[in-house]
Order: structure tokens, then C-alpha cells, then sequence
């Protein structure tokens, strides 16, 4: 053959005659090794052209690397750990951690591309896996691919959990947190803050809903929603009328040191979403939280540069924190009602007058503990254990 290849049969012959020529051996300037030697040229220019090879594994890379800067298992040691830990690499054994492709490419300018398998072209940022609880997001199931895996077994891919995780969320500018809805003294953990945030952004993105509308969060609107804690299934009726109205609810187990009931935060496209721990589980702090979140939505939400997190039994800490607490507690029992409820101190009472407002009476039951901040008050009408399994998550808490 001593024309241009120009489709796949051409180059399969090409092949084979080269196979050919290569077992003759031939002497150098006779016409078999002129012609062994253009096959190869013309056989080039065609796999350079249209042959897709595929790029080597990271374990090639690193072999390849090895052999040709002629370094042994243990030059490899402070890029990747431990002796035994370079052993199990190169023995396919072990997968590479973000942490060491990051040491190889650095230390050996092996491709990222390369080390990471052509998911990204640059290794991202790094995180400090020990300002995050990972371990605890760990076993709530929050990371895809590794929930089912014992932490034992994943633990060392903690910041490839953490990038698959935060995605395009994490920035290197922390989200300011309002603290105004957490007690003056409480340590948080704004690491955990910013997880737990991104987890409640990541399940909204997951509802289909209408488009949010404020003109909806109408005050007659907000007084049907209180009307439903009277009802067995009161909570999911309240969400799925929350749904309605374009307001993504969503139920994510608090993390250590957050100390949330609940917040208010700007999802994708500028929707609204409302996120719950039910860390309490009682239908007063259910109610209360709900209302006290819908307050931000309604109102402050987008206007102001802050988002909320909240311990709704805190106290009251700035101006907007007691615009909210005033909007929960005045729909779920008007002052003008509240002077007699207040009174209020047998259970059958506290009931009676929950049936005619058409609230559950949790609300009296919780106010009443509020205001007279004495948290043992009424405790067997409070709802305690009843929320999580209203919503259905009894059997598949922690969430």
C-alpha cells in the first residue's frame, strides 16, 4: 500500500501488511523496509487523525511516571502516605484520594486530568475535612455513591465526598449566617451550618413546583394553614399547601452544633425554601417554626442580604427575629383571643378552647409554656414523638 489511508478497511489492511513486513525482518534500504517504513507513516497520520485511544488509568500514569524517573515503591511514600498505603495503590488495591492526586501532580506533574479520570482538568480547592462533621453527614446518608459503604471504609475519601457534595455551592467566600436566631452564647459550628444549608438547597431542587408568588402568603391563606394543625395529618397538609404556593419544605436532621429548629433560605432561581430539623419532635415547635419561617419569606427574605437559621426557642434577638416571632404567635392564636386562652391551666380546657379556634392544642399548650418560659408545663399536650411520624419518617429517621 503506498497511498493516503482513508477509511477503517484501508487502515485494517495497512495493519496486516505491516505485521507482514515487520516478520521479514527486512534488510534496511531494500523495498520491503522503504515500504515497512512508509506503511508506518501512513498508518500514523491516519490513527492520529481519526483513533480515539484511550488515556492511560492513574495507575498507569503513576507507573509510567515511576519507570521513567527511575523511582522505587518508597520515593512514592510522601505523596501517597505510608509504605503499605503505596503498596495498595499500585496493587489496584486501593483508589487515589483527592489528597493524593493533589501531592502526585504536584510532586510529579502527573495530568489532574489524569489522576482524576477525566472528571475534572484541575484539582479542586482543598477543604479542611476536620472543620466539617463528615462523619455524622456520613451516616445520615447525605453522601451518593458512599452511604451505603461502612464510614471505616470511606472515611479516607472525605473530601471527595465534601466536593461531590457542596458542588457549584461551595465558594471561597462563607455564607454570612444571621446569628440573630441563636442564642447570644451558642458555639456554632458555621461549617456545619453551611452543610446543612446546602443539603436542604440540593432536596428542593428535587420538588417540581409552581413559581413563587408573595401575593399568595395572603393572610387568609396563612390562617387555612394554622386551621390544619387541628387535623391528624395536619403537618403534611401544611406542606403540601406550602408546596403549592411555590415554597419548597424540606426535613433535614440537624448536625452537631447548628442548635436548629429551622430556616429560610433563597434556593435555585430564587425560590423560596423552608428547612425543618424536627430536632424537638413536638407539634407546638412544629407549628411555631413553620409560621416563624414563613414570617421570613414573607417578608424579609430577598430583602435584606442575610438568610435565616434559627433556634426558635432561643429567645428574641433582633428586630427581624421579633417581627417573626410576633407573625407565628399572633396567627396561631390572635391577641384578641389570647387574654382568655392565657388563663388556662386543666387540660380539658386547654382542649375545649383549641376546638373552637380549630387549632391543635399543642399551639395553646406551647404558648402557655412559652410565656411562662417553664418548659415541664402541659407536656402531655405538646405532641412530643408525634410530628416525625405524622410526616412519615418514623421508620427512616435520622434524615
Amino acid at each position: 500500500m503506498k497511498k493516503i489511508i482513508k477509511t477503517s478497511e484501508e487502515h485494517e489492511a495497512a495493519l496486516d501488511r505491516l505485521g507482514e513486513l515487520m516478520l521479514k525482518n527486512p534488510i534496511p534500504e531494500t523495498d520491503d523496509a522503504n515500504e515497512l517504513e512508509l506503511l508506518a507513516l501512513l498508518i500514523k497520520s491516519y490513527e492520529d487523525k481519526n483513533v480515539l485511544i484511550d488515556p492511560p488509568t492513574p495507575l498507569e500514569a503513576i507507573q509510567f511516571r515511576m519507570e521513567q524517573c527511575g523511582l522505587k515503591q518508597r520515593d512514592l511514600v510522601p505523596f501517597i502516605g505510608t509504605k503499605s498505603r503505596v503498596s495498595e495503590v499500585l496493587s489496584g488495591k486501593r483508589p487515589l484520594t483527592l489528597a493524593m492526586a493533589r501531592e502526585l501532580h504536584k510532586g510529579l506533574g502527573i495530568p489532574a486530568a489524569v489522576l482524576l479520570e477525566g472528571a475534572k482538568t484541575t484539582i479542586p480547592e482543598k477543604i479542611d475535612t476536620k472543620l466539617y462533621p463528615v462523619r455524622e453527614m456520613h451516616n445520615l446518608g447525605w453522601f451518593e455513591g458512599f452511604s451505603k459503604q461502612p464510614w471505616a471504609e470511606v472515611k479516607a475519601h472525605a473530601e471527595e465526598m465534601l466536593h461531590q457534595f457542596f458542588g457549584s455551592f461551595r465558594s471561597k467566600t462563607q455564607i454570612a449566617f444571621n446569628r440573630a436566631g441563636f442564642k447570644p452564647d451558642a458555639a456554632l459550628n458555621d461549617f456545619a451550618l453551611e452543610a446543612w444549608r446546602c443539603r436542604i438547597v440540593n432536596e428542593a431542587k428535587k420538588q417540581d413546583l409552581p413559581d413563587y408568588d408573595q401575593e399568595n402568603i395572603s393572610d387568609e391563606f396563612v390562617s387555612s394553614l394554622v386551621k390544619m394543625s387541628q387535623f391528624a395529618q395536619g403537618p403534611s397538609m401544611a406542606v403540601q399547601l406550602l408546596k403549592e404556593r411555590g415554597i419548597a419544605v424540606v426535613f433535614a436532621s440537624h448536625l452537631p452544633r447548628t442548635y436548629l429548629d429551622g430556616a429560610a433560605v433563597l434556593g435555585t432561581r430564587g425560590r423560596p425554601v423552608i428547612g425543618m430539623t424536627l430536632r424537638h419532635d413536638r407539634e407546638d415547635n412544629f407549628w411555631f417554626t413553620l409560621l416563624h419561617e414563613l414570617a421570613h419569606v414573607r417578608y424579609h427574605l430577598g430583602k435584606v442580604d442575610n438568610e435565616f437559621f434559627d433556634d426558635t426557642e432561643s429567645g428574641d434577638n433582633s428586630e427581624l427575629e421579633k417581627e417573626a416571632n410576633e407573625f407565628a404567635l399572633e396567627n396561631l392564636i390572635p391577641s384578641s383571643e389570647w387574654k382568655a386562652v392565657s388563663r388556662l391551666s386543666r387540660a380539658a380546657d386547654i382542649r375545649k378552647e383549641a376546638k373552637r379556634l380549630a387549632i391543635h392544642p399543642s399551639i395553646i399548650a406551647g404558648r402557655l409554656r412559652r410565656e411562662a418560659q417553664d418548659y415541664t408545663l402541659h407536656r402531655t399536650l405538646v405532641g412530643q414523638g408525634e410530628v416525625r411520624k405524622k410526616l412519615g419518617f418514623s421508620e427512616n429517621w435520622p434524615i
